[in-house]
């Protein structure tokens, strides 16, 4: 489908240059070469963009660099594939040193020609790596993904290239181009994109605030600019993403007047209260992961505005509610990521999150959303704890739902609890509340690996000068066994489906012939050996008063505890499946649809 592939080329070098132009990076220095054409044609046609010709890339790098030294504002610098680059480092060197902006705007060919002989093919990517601020690789343009992509990462690209240059990689495949596209003032622009076209501003507008880096504006733009949106929204909604353990205090009382629902993630710090917390007036919706499973239920949960404090929340099943409700979408935090997988972001505010909330402390209570607005998902929220109480409670059964939760209540609080990534951290998020005292939540969520968790906890019991407590599946376990030699102020539980337990609640549980020998991977054992070696105290519950007791035993433990709770996929995957539907089955009959 080679007009496909042209089309798709035509329109993303077109968003790539206009989405720069509209940050203010308009002008263009290039050198001559073939697959760098999709590039070169859009700035040429672009009426905003100033394209600079010179036969010699390392001329238009050093030409790149000296525009950015004068004006303090990067330019792009273009080329084509192979040892072009190259001739871009010395500049790309100074540039680095000197903290001066640029945009490396580097042409590649499709992957399937790397490493495999292909003329002027070269790897480009990391080719500048000790020397640039950030650099991404940007895939072959394609239908198939969403190009408001593009648009994000060139907002990133732009904000970042105020520490030094940055390099941003983009594959092109032949056809490079459209013959009957000349003239043409600029491709078809796709429909959920006619708002940002037809508005002449970026796509996500970079805002800075307290503690923010070297970005262009004050504190004052973005109180302005979150103050307008949260006046102009009938449907406002926080999500609280991960954020550092103990970054601030208590919450401002000005939270308890808002008619705002808040989505507290299970790492947010903020899912269980404080001292001063414990008034249950603020609007904290704990269980949306749950009651959002009710997808017919989504258009009257919608919300027209959402301000999102720190990273992406665990919650797959929120996420792909908030894509679908196409807000407004704002994220405050200070981190230099971009933290939009889903590339809706707006509103990029980079801020502290304590200052972030002490900022909507002051602008919530002006919301003009209605009152039944939050009302209805306070509602929800509390059917939801009320049936998770009833119904995950049963003295005789462990299932890892029950177990997790209630290990998340009887922990100690004000000490740091280690949540493993896979099952473990979305059990808590989904079942879990905030009708217990505070705890400190720590996660390895930034690439989400099981790796390294017995350690993680180790070294937060050091820091925080207490007994710390891990939750973590027997893969994870065995991942990190040798770390029990440091687990003398750990109480871990270890929840053990003998393999992969994630796996079983995917769709590649269906696969009957691969499932459980390649996905499954069951290995048989049981860590009452390893604990003996290691010289922890080891349980073995059976039935959730045990549980009760062994964790209570933990509580006062001078050495390290184990406690191994034994479960089986299956009726994991099972248990999850009947425990939602029959919340949902429960919402339905006490708060019917409307």
């Amino acid at each position: 489908m080679p007009d496909a592939t042209a089309r798709a080329a035509e329109l993303w070098a077109f968003l790539i240059v206009e989405e720069l132009v509209r940050h203010g990076v308009s002008h263009f220095f290039a050198a001559p070469g073939s697959r760098s054409t999709p590039l070169i044609l859009a700035a040429a046609r672009n009426p905003k963009a100033v394209l600079h010709m010179h036969v010699d890339e390392r001329g238009t790098a050093f030409q790149a660099l000296g525009y950015g030294r004068m004006a303090g504002r990067a330019a792009a610098w273009v080329t084509t594939s192979g040892t072009a680059l190259a001739n871009g480092y010395p500049a790309v060197v100074e540039a680095a040193l000197e903290q001066v902006p640029m945009i490396l705007l580097t042409a590649d060919r499709p992957p399937e020609l790397r490493d495999a002989g292909a003329n002027q093919t070269i790897r480009q990517t990391g080719i500048f790596s000790p020397h640039v601020a950030w650099e991404t690789d940007l895939p072959v343009p394609t239908a198939d993904i969403n190009p408001a992509f593009v648009l994000t990462t060139v907002s990133h690209a732009v904000w970042r290239s105020a520490e030094g240059p940055v390099h941003v990689n983009a594959m092109f495949r032949e056809p490079l181009h459209i013959a009957s596209a000349a003239g043409q003032p600029h491709p078809p622009i796709p429909t959920h994109l006619n708002a940002w076209w037809e508005s002449g501003a970026p796509y996500t507008r970079q805002l800075s605030g307290s503690g923010s880096g070297p970005v262009t504006g004050v504190i004052s733009d973005a109180e302005r600019t979150l103050a307008e949106l949260i006046a102009a929204a009938r449907r406002p909604l926080v999500v609280l993403g991960r954020m550092p353990v103990r970054p601030f205090t208590e919450w401002s009382a000005a939270w308890a007047s808002g008619n705002v629902p808040v989505l507290p993630d299970v790492a947010s710090q903020f899912r269980h209260p404080g001292p001063g917390d414990a008034d249950g007036a603020r609007p904290f919706i704990t269980h949306y992961d749950a009651l959002l499973r009710d997808r017919e239920r989504w258009p009257q949960l919608a919300p027209d505005l959402v301000i999102q404090v720190g990273r992406p929340p665990v919650s797959k099943r929120l996420k792909s509610f908030l894509k679908d409700a196409q807000a407004v979408t704002v994220v405050l935090d200070d981190s230099r990521g971009r933290l939009d997988p889903d590339h809706q972001t707006r509103y990029r505010i980079h801020i502290r999150p304590g200052d972030a909330l002490d900022l909507l402390g002051q602008l919530l209570p002006y919301t003009k959303a209605p009152a039944d607005w939050s009302q209805t998902w306070v509602r929800l929220d509390e059917v939801a704890a009320d049936w998770m109480s009833r119904s995950l409670g049963h003295p005789d059964t462990l299932s890892e739902q029950a177990v997790v939760r209630e290990a998340v209540r009887r922990f100690p609080p004000d000490t740091p609890l280690i949540l493993a990534s896979s099952n473990t951290i979305r059990h808590a998020d989904t079942f879990s509340d905030g009708s217990v005292p505070r705890r400190w939540v720590v996660c390895n969520r930034g690439a989400s690996g099981i790796d390294g968790t017995i350690a993680t906890a180790a070294g937060a019991a050091v820091a925080s000068h207490t007994r710390a407590s891990v939750i973590l599946g027997d893969l994870a376990l065995l991942h990190d066994l040798n770390s029990l030699a440091l687990a003398d102020n750990l109480t871990i539980l270890v929840v053990n489906n003998d393999g992969g337990g994630i796996f079983s609640l995917l769709p590649i549980a269906r696969e009957e012939d691969v499932f459980e020998p390649w996905f499954g991977t069951p290995h048989g054992r049981t860590f009452r050996a390893a604990a003996d070696l290691f010289d922890l105290a080891w349980y073995n519950p059976k039935t959730m008063p045990e549980l009760i007791q062994a964790l209570e035993h933990a509580r006062t433990a001078s050495k390290g505890v184990l406690i191994e709770v034994t479960t089986d996929r299956t009726e994991t995957a099972r248990a999850q499946s009947d425990a939602l539907a029959g919340l949902q089955a429960s919402l339905r009959a006490e708060i019917p649809l409307p």
